[in-house]
Order: structure tokens, then sequence, then C-alpha cells
């Protein structure tokens, strides 16, 4: 027994060290001198009033037969009837996708990452009647200890789908990002959305190092422009 015990002792007492050591070396890393300028970097294009101001011009879409425009506004700006609005779509179109894999739908989490105080917003509206026709929530963060922008939403109407408005939303996304020197753009994508999938590996995302293998979901992230955005009439 008292053999069992020591054994014990050690193990514990190796465990602890072990998540100690993690612990340091992870503070140790977001500490450095270039993570704190990746973190600067990000804070400091958050801190803009309006980030798709350089590309005013392009914040409209007129093609196949759909005409849109686009504005940007902050979470925290957001009233009630548009933030009911925009977890409407979402829900839509996305929570029976949720209910099959292990995330599950939690409305309440959901909400809160949508109107998290750091969530941006680009607002796609019918030209016609200016209701949604899509939007877009995405973030200046720090991921894997580099700026990005994170992708956290793409959602299209399902009548104003496959008339090019979500390639177009993309190559603004792009645009903007590596404008702004982020170092990549990132997004999760669940697997079994096969047609998501592949729309994002025709824009040249690529699978993160870091995406789990076995996971349910991909990490997908582009580390260079490749699209060119255009006016359109």
């Amino acid at each position: 027994m008292h053999t069992i015990y020591i054994i014990k002792f050690l193990i514990n007492s190796f465990y602890t060290y072990f998540l100690k050591l993690v612990s340091i070396t992870a503070s140790s890393k977001m500490n450095s001198p270039k993570v704190n300028m990746s973190i600067q970097a990000a804070k400091k294009v958050n801190g803009l009033a309006d980030p798709t101001k350089p590309f005013s011009s392009f914040m409209k879409y007129n093609k196949n037969d759909l005409e849109v425009t686009m504005h940007f506004i902050k979470a925290p700006a957001m009233t009630t009837f548009l933030k009911d609005k925009l977890y409407s779509m979402i829900k839509d179109n996305m929570m029976e996708a949720y209910k099959k894999c292990p995330w599950g739908w939690d409305g309440k989490k959901k909400r809160a990452e949508l109107f998290h105080k750091d969530a941006r917003y680009i607002l796609v509206r019918h030209s016609s009647d200016n209701s949604l026709a899509a939007f877009v929530h995405f973030r200046f963060d720090i991921e894997n200890l580099i700026e990005v922008l994170y992708l956290y939403e793409l959602q299209i109407e399902k009548n104003v789908r496959g008339k090019g408005l979500g390639r177009y939303l993309m190559t603004l996304l792009e645009t903007m990002a590596f404008h702004y020197k982020m170092k990549r753009i990132v997004l999760t994508v669940l697997k079994s959305d096969v047609n998501v999938v592949k729309f994002y590996f025709s824009l040249q995302y690529e699978i993160e190092s870091y995406s789990p293998e076995d996971a349910f979901y991909y990490i997908l992230s582009k580390k260079k422009k490749t699209l060119e955005l255009t006016k359109n009439k």
C-alpha cells in the first residue's frame, strides 16, 4: 500500500509540475515582444470607427439580378431590433447543422458571441426596401499568437444565394484584412457542411496546421491576398 501511495504522489507531483511548466511557457510566449506587437496591431484596427471606410466605393453589389448595399456597424451600436434580425437569420441558417454536431444549439451562448463588444459587422441590405439580405461577423484578434481577421459568420438569406454575393463579401473582407496588415484570415467551418467547405477551398483557404484532425470542424486560413476587389455597376 505504501508503494502505491508513493506512486500516486509522484504522478500527482509530475502532473502539477507539467501544468505549471505549460502555464509558464504560454505566459512567456504571450509576453514576448513579437506577440505584444501583434496584440497592439489588432487593438489599433479594432479602435477604428469604421475599418471599411477606405473601401466605401465597393460597399455595394449589383449583379445577377441582385442589388444590395453594405454598411459597417459595431455590435455595441446595434438596436435590439437589429440584433433580433441577425439572430433570426443565423438560427434559420445554422440551428439544424449545430444540433447534429457536438456543439449543439445554445441560443444564449450564440447571442453572447454575436453581440460581444469586439464583434464587427458588415450588414448587407436590399436596395429596394432596406431589408436584410446577408451579414458578415468578424473581429480583429489574436489567433495562435499572431494578428488575424477572424471570420465568425458569413450568413446569406437562402433566396439570394448563388448570385456571387458570398464571393464578393469574402473578397471585400480579404482586401480589408491585408490592407490592415493582418497575418491571416481565419475561420471555422463544419466538415459536414460540404458545399461551404468547397466554397472556401475554391477561394484558396487551407486547413491550418493546428486544426484538430479528428474534430468535426476545420480551422481554415488564408495567408495572402489572391482575390481582386472590382467595382460592379
